[in-house]
């Protein structure tokens, strides 16, 4: 069934699926409604606070499907990162039955990518590298006993290099000539089915990748690939010293392997690949009937730092904040430069965290949502709105615009 709008109305229903996003923009009136779905996802098991419970999944699917009509114009995957698509899988008999216009993701999931640009080549073999590691026989039987944010950085960054099927899902749902692969030198783009007076502009990412993680040069990415590499196959784990008692169902001796495991396993390179992902997010701006809507994924500074160089940033109606209102998704250097440029005066942007406390971050600093930013959020924006109190889990509320 289709919602009830004004003819000029822009509806964003954001849906309260834990820790990821799901936001569905419908705009239009009858036979003539329209609907960009942006996103599906929860994050992987071993955080906290429902990492992986996604159960969420069936309600907000059966939802769409009753709002859309099972029709959805335009399909974005911002990145290929669980909590972003994990749920178009999850619920891949819902959206069988449903009618896709197009399909848009970034030009990093773009089958040839790294033959096209080779350059960007060492970050990829360094995931892989950590691939290797981690699916080697020696921890996978035990991944579970992985300290829970390391389990979630592998889980999003690593395991799913090894099964395309989500991706690929996406891509089947459409015929080759209507599923696209975007970056900002595509500029301002249209989707056939969406009407002329529908403008997508695509702020990012840029072309090449590799201009993301500049600072983490080429060598630096080919001896991470080379140290994650040599971690169980040139070398033996280390024996650890005085190990803690092992837990029931495992011998000490693979406890103290697993135990060295993730003490080799450096968090710093998993952070490092996970924000090469991040930096990957298509951010989309979208103007109709008047409004401006901007949904960057969970794009990092390095990404906004482009952007902004490139004079790409303006003022918007609505702004879906990046990376759930972590740390690394605040712009450039600080958060009023950030806010700045993409908030109205006078407090007349709406703005959506999707998030939820307690998964992520174990201090101040290092929360998600971060409090900071919040605060300066609350104070120059009309309205904000996060995910987790405006909605039980699996249920979506609407903004009007």
């Amino acid at each position: 069934m289709a919602t009830t709008r004004k003819s000029g109305d822009v509806r964003v229903r954001a849906y309260n699926v834990r820790f990821g996003d799901c936001i569905l923009i419908s705009f239009g009136q009858g036979a003539s409604e329209k609907h960009i779905l942006v996103d599906f996802g929860n994050a992987p098991a071993g955080v906290r606070n429902g990492g992986g419970k996604n159960d969420v999944f069936a309600p907000v699917a059966r939802d769409l499907a009753k709002r859309t009509n099972k029709r959805i114009d335009l399909l974005v995957m911002s990145h290929e990162h669980l909590d972003h698509m994990e749920g178009f899988y999850s619920e891949r008999a819902v959206f069988d039955q449903c009618d896709v216009g197009e399909v848009w993701m970034s030009i990093m999931s773009s089958p040839d990518y790294y033959r096209r640009f080779p350059q960007c080549e060492p970050e990829r073999r360094a995931r892989m590298a950590l691939l290797d590691k981690v699916t080697n026989g020696q921890g996978v039987a035990h991944f579970e006993n992985l300290p829970g944010p390391v389990q979630a950085l592998i889980a999003n960054n690593v395991l799913n290099l090894a099964n395309k099927e989500r991706v690929d899902y996406l891509r089947r749902l459409v015929p080759a000539k209507r599923l696209k692969y975007l970056s900002r030198r595509a500029g301002a783009t249209r989707s056939s089915s969406l009407g002329d007076d529908v403008k997508i502009e695509v702020l990012a990412p840029e072309q090449d990748a590799s201009l993301y993680y500049k600072s983490r040069n080429k060598r630096l990415w080919l001896d991470m690939a080379a140290r994650l590499g040599s971690v169980g196959h040139a070398r033996r784990p280390r024996a650890a010293a005085a190990p803690p008692k092992a837990p029931r169902h495992m011998a000490p001796d693979e406890f103290a392997q697993l135990r060295d495991q993730i003490a080799e396993l450096d968090v710093n390179d998993l952070l490092a690949i996970d924000k090469a992902a991040n930096n990957t997010s298509l951010v989309l701006r979208i103007t109709v009937h008047g409004k401006v809507l901007l949904l960057p994924g969970d794009a990092e500074a390095e990404s906004w730092a482009v952007m902004k160089k490139a004079k790409l940033l303006a003022p918007v109606d609505f702004l879906k904040l990046a990376h759930h209102g972590s740390i690394n998704g605040m712009p450039f250097e600080g958060t009023e430069q950030v806010l700045s440029h993409v908030l109205k005066p006078a407090r007349k942007t709406v703005a959506l965290v999707s998030t939820c406390r307690g998964v992520y971050g174990d201090t101040r600093e290092t929360e998600i949502p971060q409090h900071r930013l919040m605060a300066q959020l609350k104070e120059k924006c009309a309205k904000v709105y996060v995910t987790q109190d405006a909605a039980p889990f699996g249920q979506g509320f609407d903004i009007v615009l």
